[in-house]
C-alpha cells in the first residue's frame, strides 16, 4: 500500500471518534489529535513517495511475481475475514464489557470500527492494481514514448 494510506486511516478513525464524541457529549480532543496526526502522517508519506510517483525512469521489473499472484488470490478472503473478526470484537466489547456502551467508550469503539473496512478497501485497491499491472505498465510505457502525447 502507498505510504500515505496509513495516516489517512488514522485521520478517518479520528473523524469517527469526533462524530461519536459529538453524539455522546464526550470530549472530542483525542479524535481531533488523531485527525491532525493522521493528516500529517499522510502528507509526509505522500511527499516521501512523490519522487517515485512522478519519475520518468523506467521501473525495475517485478522480482516477486509469485507473491503478487498469491496476494491477488487470497486478499479478498483476508479482507472479508478481518472485517468479520473486527466486527465481532467491537460487538463483544460493546455488549460484554462492563462499560461497553458508556459515553466515554463509544468514541473509542467508533474509531476502531473504521480501521478494518478502510484497511480492507485499501488492500482491495492494491489487489486491483496488482491484477492490472501488465496493462498499466504497457500504458505507462506508451505514454513515455517520444511524441505519444
Amino acid at each position: 500500500m502507498a505510504s500515505w494510506m496509513y495516516g489517512a486511516i488514522i485521520a478517518a478513525s479520528g473523524a469517527a471518534y469526533v462524530l461519536a464524541s459529538a453524539v455522546t457529549g464526550h470530549d472530542a480532543g483525542t479524535g481531533m489529535g488523531m485527525i491532525v496526526f493522521g493528516a500529517a502522517m499522510a502528507a509526509v508519506g505522500w511527499l516521501a513517495s512523490a519522487p517515485k510517483r512522478f519519475t520518468r525512469k523506467i521501473p525495475k521489473p517485478a522480482m516477486d511475481v509469485p507473491r503478487a499472484e498469491q496476494a491477488i488470490r487470497i486478499n479478498k478472503g483476508v479482507v472479508v475475514a478481518s472485517n468479520i473478526v473486527m466486527a465481532a470484537i467491537i460487538l463483544a466489547a460493546a455488549v460484554f464489557a462492563p462499560r461497553g456502551t458508556a459515553p466515554d467508550v463509544v468514541p473509542i469503539l467508533a474509531a476502531l470500527s473504521v480501521w478494518a473496512p478502510l484497511l480492507g478497501f485499501l488492500i482491495l485497491r492494491t489487489t486491483r492494481f496488482l491484477s492490472e499491472r501488465g496493462p498499466r505498465y504497457d500504458l505507462w510505457l506508451h505514454d513515455r514514448k517520444p511524441g505519444s502525447r
